[in-house]
């Protein structure tokens, strides 16, 4: 079976793309025999969630999601950590990237897989006789409709205005290629996720969506909507809303060991909301991403690439008290005897700050046969509970222009987490005091990066504020850095927002236009 589509799109789970720009598509299963039970539609949605892990070596799936390409962006080109070398990711690194970047187009290209796929799933629906119980067909669909509005959300956040596809594509010449509002992709973004909300289990399989994820993103598009570019004055006081039921339902709590959440060995805490799952096997019948694996330390066994470095400037705004400063590591590890000891020494090091959030095993025996340097099962946290946390304290501030007392509460809680004390109980030494509006937006801001840092949020939250560019231009006062990276110098006004990648532009005939920031 062959069908000829532009980049837009591609159709859905098992079917795989021979080449970038006109895609034959593969596959022994017609979809006249298919979605006749509910073990189809579940083979269908796993090829959605595929979307966010898979490699697709050929096709470059892994540059455009969580397997490599979106260990990149979001992170680099801020003021929490840059690449030392590379090719199209240091490019995003260094605000060298141009439309041609191939992160930036199969950023966009992965997006719209995953979108085509769940389209597909929730348009075949309609027209099947498939018998599902109620239970099934809400969790199947609902589980759908998230990922459609997640994929639209990463898309929006990314490149602004893009063309809404909102049904599965069988007739390429019916296709309408004119990008949506921002505004208009929003709302799309909104309905999805509400209906994903509605028709979502409380509880779901681990790596699966569930209610409180749905209801996190939504919480998470309100507060995107309010700040910039768009500065919706309704946006912050619904994302305020939605978190707080995400707190008040009570299903929810942060863990007591920070740093067992970035480790795989709490991976599915009372923090859990969503995440990206990687598995590894002994057997190496599946092997797992590189979360982790592009950042690290130097070690004696080949555990991470080391790429990916923070700065002095991020390790200085930290409380020396405050645990969370061990998410940097100012040293390596070597061999002395068979003992794993911490080096420091300076002219090795020479004042390098390495990012050690996600840690592999660092002995061969734990890691397993099969854990090579880029193989480990530690999942990518796209949303936990203290980031629900943390936007409350941001959306009530902003819904009113002014800090409340369970916003200011919820930013102490966890900061207190951060500072190994008791969580519950208001402490002096730790706590923020009450302060008004913009100093407290600054501390929200500061404590997300505090909180949140590596794991993907910093660059769309310093957009939203309004602050990449003073954040990024911050790092030249060290000379250090400026060895490493250029992002201080290059970034210019149009980098708040990627340019629609040339091959789009180039197979739409036009149709799709560049962002005006890049014209």
């Amino acid at each position: 079976m062959k069908k000829y589509i532009l980049i837009l799109l591609v159709t859905f789970s098992f079917w795989s793309c021979d080449d970038f720009l006109d895609a034959p598509v593969k596959s022994n299963i017609s979809t006249s025999n298919f979605f006749k039970t509910k073990e189809d539609f579940e083979m269908a949605l796993t090829g959605v969630y595929n979307t966010l892990t898979s490699a697709e070596w050929d096709a470059g799936h892994r540059w455009g999601n969580y397997f490599e390409g979106l260990l990149y962006l979001g992170r680099v080109g801020t003021d929490e950590c840059y690449i030392i070398y590379g090719d199209y990711d240091q490019q995003i690194s260094n605000y060298t990237y141009t439309p041609d970047n191939y992160i930036v187009s199969r950023t966009w290209f992965v997006q719209y897989v995953g979108i085509s796929r769940a389209n597909t799933i929730l348009d075949r629906y309609e027209t099947s006789n498939v018998k599902l119980s109620e239970t099934d067909k809400n969790r199947i669909l609902g589980e759908t409709y998230f990922l459609r509005g997640f994929f639209y959300f990463t898309l929006a956040r990314y490149f602004g205005e893009i063309p809404l596809v909102l049904h599965e594509v069988v007739d390429v010449s019916t296709l309408n290629t004119e990008k949506a509002s921002l505004e208009q992709v929003y709302d799309q973004i909104i309905s999805d996720f509400k209906k994903a909300e509605e028709l979502l289990p409380i509880t779901n399989t681990n790596g699966r969506a569930h209610k409180y994820a749905a209801t996190t993103f939504l919480a998470k598009a309100y507060l995107q909507m309010a700040g910039e570019p768009l500065n919706d004055p309704n946006a912050a006081s619904l994302a305020e809303q939605a978190a707080s039921r995400v707190i008040n339902s009570g299903s929810f709590n942060l863990v007591d060991n920070y740093f067992s959440l970035f480790d795989a060995s709490n991976e599915y805490s009372s923090e859990y909301i969503f995440d990206v799952d990687f598995s590894n096997t002994q057997d190496a019948t599946h092997y797992g991403g590189q979360v982790g694996t592009v950042d690290g330390i130097s070690t004696p066994y080949d555990l991470y690439w080391q790429k990916v470095r923070t700065c002095e400037e991020f390790y200085e705004k930290f409380d020396s008290k405050d645990n969370r400063r061990n998410s940097i590591a100012d040293f390596r590890y070597i061999l002395q005897g068979d003992e794993l000891v911490v080096d420091r020494t300076p002219s090795v090091l020479e004042n390098n700050f390495f990012v050690y959030k996600f840690r592999h095993p660092l002995n061969e025996a734990d890691r397993g046969s099969t854990w090579v340097n880029w193989s480990n099962p530690i999942n990518f946290p796209i949303t936990r509970y203290a980031d629900v946390l943390l936007m409350q304290a941001e959306a009530s501030a902003r819904a009113g222009q002014n800090p409340t007392s369970e916003g200011l509460e919820n930013l102490n809680k966890v900061r207190r987490r951060g500072f190994g004390v008791d969580i519950n109980t208001p402490n002096a030494s730790v706590d923020l005091p009450t302060m008004e509006y913009d100093k407290f937006m600054d501390a929200v801001l500061q404590e997300r990066s505090f909180e949140l840092c590596f794991e993907g949020h910093r660059w769309f939250d310093l957009v939203r504020f309004g602050k990449l560019e003073k954040a990024v231009k911050s790092l030249s006062k060290y000379k250090q850095t400026l060895e490493h990276t250029q992002q201080a110098v290059n970034f210019k006004a149009k980098h708040i927002v990627l340019p629609v990648p040339q091959d789009v532009i180039d197979t739409s005939n036009g149709k799709i236009t560049q962002n005006p920031l890049w014209k």
